[in-house]
């Protein structure tokens, strides 16, 4: 499609869209005010978007915290600093770094990481985590616009099952969890099995990441980042109710390959 900068108000327009799937149609948009450009990219431009879920999607670092909390306080008390920087981590990672700053060195990483696992489970059973409705919202908008969506966390596929049997969960075309690589965020691998599973590059996938672990995956894989959270440099508190199609259009780059080779 040419691209125009024209204004229009309440006008026919013929367009020619081509799908994100190389799908070309003919259609008149009614549109009452706004940008042909801004748009064309938001609806016909090839591109997809990769969620985060844990404190993106679904607000579960609360149970995470208790879980790690209990862990710890079997065999001590809490120290201050003990679950920092745990945001993002596998189960078993995060395990690993309490025990590393703890001094745990007889504990058995794998069997804590089922206890704390163990614990989450039973929480998303009983409902304690909610799914954020604005999230959902956002994933629904895509997915009408025709945008792959995917779904990419640290995760466990058991944890990620039990969240999936919520109501109004939504759909994704691929699920990427943390048992599916070898190496989980921050490595890229994470993000570039997302977009190969999409069959696009990463420059055209964009990330919603919250947190710093899970933005250096993202980075490191070669994908366009939109931060929330008040972790994010660019736009400090910006929340997922702040995001729309066209924003998380925007932020993949003009020019890139819309699929990615056979």
């Amino acid at each position: 499609m040419a691209r125009s900068t024209r204004y229009i108000t309440g006008t026919s327009v013929p367009l020619r869209i081509t799908d994100p799937i190389g799908n070309h149609r003919s259609r008149h948009v009614r549109m009452l005010t706004g940008n042909v450009e801004e748009w064309s990219m938001a609806v016909v431009r090839k591109w997809a978007v990769l969620f985060d879920l844990d404190g993106t999607l679904v607000d579960t670092a609360p149970l995470w915290r208790a879980a790690f909390t209990a862990l710890i306080g079997r065999r001590q008390a809490v120290p201050a600093g003990a679950l920092d920087g745990l945001r993002g981590l596998t189960a078993l990672e995060a395990v690993r770094t309490v025990h590393r700053r703890l001094g745990w060195s007889e504990a058995d990483p794998t069997n804590d990481t089922a206890w704390v696992e163990r614990f989450v489970r039973r929480r998303h059973l009983d409902g304690m985590a909610r799914w954020d409705g604005f999230g959902l919202c956002l994933v629904a908008d895509l997915r009408r616009h025709g945008v792959p969506v995917g779904l990419v966390t640290s995760s466990s596929r058991e944890i990620v099952n039990v969240l999936l049997t919520h109501n109004d969960v939504p759909q994704f075309d691929t699920i990427v969890c943390g048992d599916d690589v070898t190496r989980a965020k921050p490595a890229p691998d994470p993000y570039l099995l997302g977009a190969h599973r999409l069959q696009f590059p990463p420059s055209r996938c964009v990330v919603v990441e919250d947190s710093p672990t899970g933005v250096s995956s993202a980075i490191a894989a070669g994908c366009p980042v939109v931060m929330v959270g008040d972790g994010s440099p660019v736009a400090p508190g910006r929340r997922l109710a702040d995001l729309t199609v066209a924003l998380l259009s925007a932020a993949a780059p003009p020019g890139s390959p819309d699929r990615e080779p056979r």
